[in-house]
């Protein structure tokens, strides 16, 4: 039936285009093909009933595919262990290390010795579905491996995407979400259509027949979702900028990081925002947010937050995130927000810097990041001694004030900025200037008999001149430090 339906579709789908068609009907027929085309995929048929999950991670025993020296397979484990748990109704039953040779691309990863000896484990643990911790399976891989277990195969890209699916809530992240799907689908096309794999195999539903219509469907709709999500993000965009020029914005600090690492908490710890969403969970952030914070020297910014980097992940996943990505490549200053009570917290360090380099991150910025070491409470104060890092706790408080400093020292530093003391007289002009424009640090001091203020203020040589120019303040040794 759904393969009738499809090719119905198909048939007709040069008609989308036709003169006599809305641009609103055109969407619409388009929309309808696309979806069509994912169910007989497979791509929609993840269910998010419950399953009872046996996490499975291949350990490449040799060759260059093996893991880092900064992590370990059990490592490795616990991470896939967690992400498969984010999902509300998956279950993790039991977990297990199984070693392979050289890589995870064979049809079945495992000899039959070890296959048997999962089989096995999979009925002592009544597992109704298993997933195998690598970035992305081949869809012969998938269809082969459910033929042995019979029950449901996932991999990291299938779970990360069931867990964007489940928690995006804003227009722009389920668009984002959609667009994920699309190399998903072309994968599976492509090895129908190029590589001649019987559909049947591969659980697709739809006769090769319809080739030409369907790749016409995925373009089309890959096309749509750019638009719409590059719609979603200018207007985003123009809602900061216009924020930036009404407040006066001085810079733009981007928190990065990996995933379930403490952005959110720390962004809510410097704003003092309640309201901003905070959950112990992997990928808690599907949504670039900007936040307006004022420094201590009065200076003006804006705190960004955005998505979770993850190890493993396939780029094209990611790729679809890459537009809402931007406020981190324009931003001023990059805080790269680490969990120093992870294990692994060097291997993370990794992925995250691999990730900026291939969001394409200019050099400077990347060099001039901070490293925050969040969750410093967990540990032993002896191991917090790395002098690149500001050590901080996000639940006690602890080092905030410091962090704050840091960055407006680099925030002054990059604007050319530099605490200026000014005599006034206490009628001057110039006071409702200097506030209006957020230049006071801290409140005046009286002296002389309160005829005159001592103004503590931070300006750039421009802003400065600007300054000097408007009130006719003339440089005095008595009336400036």
């Amino acid at each position: 039936m759904l393969s009738r339906r499809f090719l119905v579709r198909s048939r007709f789908l040069g008609k989308f285009c036709s003169l006599n068609a809305t641009a609103r009907e055109e969407a619409s027929r388009s929309e309808d093909d696309y979806r069509i085309l994912a169910d007989a995929v497979g791509v929609r048929n993840a269910s998010l009933e419950g399953h009872s999950v046996l996490v499975v991670h291949p350990r490449i025993r040799w060759g260059r595919h093996s893991a880092p020296a900064s992590t370990t397979a059990e490592l490795q484990l616990q991470e896939a262990v967690a992400l498969t748990n984010t999902l509300p109704n998956f279950r993790v039953c039991s977990s297990v290390v199984v070693g392979t040779d050289y890589n995870t691309k064979k049809r079945r990863i495992w000899a039959q010795g070890r296959l048997d000896t999962l089989a096995e484990l999979k009925e002592k643990e009544r597992a109704t579905a298993i997933m195998i911790n690598v970035d992305v399976l081949s869809p012969l891989q998938q269809a082969e491996l459910f033929s042995f277990f019979r029950v449901p195969i996932f991999d990291r890209y299938n779970i990360v995407l069931l867990i964007f699916k489940k928690f995006a809530k804003t227009k722009e992240a389920r668009l984002q979400v959609e667009l994920a799907e699309i190399p998903y689908i072309r994968h599976r096309l492509k090895c129908i259509d190029v590589e001649h794999i019987d559909p049947s195999i591969l659980h697709v539903t739809f006769p090769i027949s319809t080739k030409g219509d369907k790749w016409e469907v995925l373009r089309l709709r890959e096309h749509t979702l750019r638009k719409r999500i590059k719609a979603a993000v200018d207007e985003k965009l123009n809602a900061v900028n216009g924020e930036r020029i009404q407040r006066g914005i001085a810079a733009t600090v981007a928190l990065v990081g990996y995933t379930n690492t403490g952005k959110s908490s720390l962004i809510r710890r410097l704003t003092q925002d309640e309201s901003i969403f905070v959950e112990d969970r992997l990928f808690a952030t599907l949504d670039s947010s900007a936040h307006f914070c004022r420094l201590p020297s009065g200076t003006p910014i804006l705190l960004t937050d955005t998505i979770g980097f993850i190890s493993d992940l396939p780029m094209q996943l990611f790729a679809s995130f890459h537009a809402t990505l931007s406020h981190v490549v324009n931003a001023d200053l990059l805080l790269v927000v680490e969990d120093v009570s992870h294990p692994n917290v060097m291997a993370q360090r990794e992925v995250v810097i691999e990730t900026l380099d291939a969001l394409s991150v200019k050099r400077s910025l990347v060099d001039s990041l901070i490293y925050v070491g969040n969750k410093c409470d967990k540990i032993d104060p002896q191991l917090c001694h790395q002098p690149d890092v500001c050590y901080i706790s996000c639940l006690n408080g602890s080092g905030i004030k410091q962090l704050i400093a840091e960055i407006d020292k680099r925030v002054m530093a990059l604007r050319g900025s530099v605490v200026r003391h000014l005599k006034l007289h206490s009628g001057s002009p110039a006071l409702p200037y200097l506030y209006r424009e957020s230049l006071l640090i801290s409140q005046p001091i009286p002296v002389d008999g309160d005829d005159f203020l001592l103004c503590k203020v931070v300006m750039d040589d421009a802003q400065f001149a600007k300054f000097r120019a408007r009130f006719a303040f003339t440089k005095k040794k008595s009336d400036i430090s």
